[in-house]
C-alpha cells in the first residue's frame, strides 16, 4: 500500500490542506484521484511515510479515470 498527500480539488484549482492517502497504485504529483464519496483530489507530494500503528485509519483513493478521455481512445 503507498501513502500520498493530496488536496481537494475546487474546479480545477488545489484548495485547503494536503491530507493523507493510501492507495494501491503508485503516484505521482500532479496525477488526479477520487475518494469513497467521489471527491477529486490532486496528489501534491511523493510518497509519505506513515505509522504502522495509524494506517488502517487512513482513508483509500484509487486514480481517476476521466470518462471523455477512456471513450476518445476507444
Amino acid at each position: 500500500m503507498n501513502y500520498i498527500k493530496a488536496k481537494f480539488l475546487i474546479g480545477d484549482n488545489p484548495s485547503g490542506r494536503a491530507y493523507t492517502y493510501r492507495c494501491a497504485e503508485e503516484l505521482k504529483a500532479g496525477e488526479m484521484v477520487i475518494d469513497a464519496k467521489g471527491s477529486k483530489l490532486i496528489v501534491v507530494d511523493e510518497p509519505v511515510w506513515i505509522e504502522t500503528y495509524c494506517a488502517d485509519k487512513v482513508a483509500v483513493v484509487k486514480k481517476y479515470i476521466d470518462p471523455v478521455a477512456e471513450e476518445s481512445e476507444e
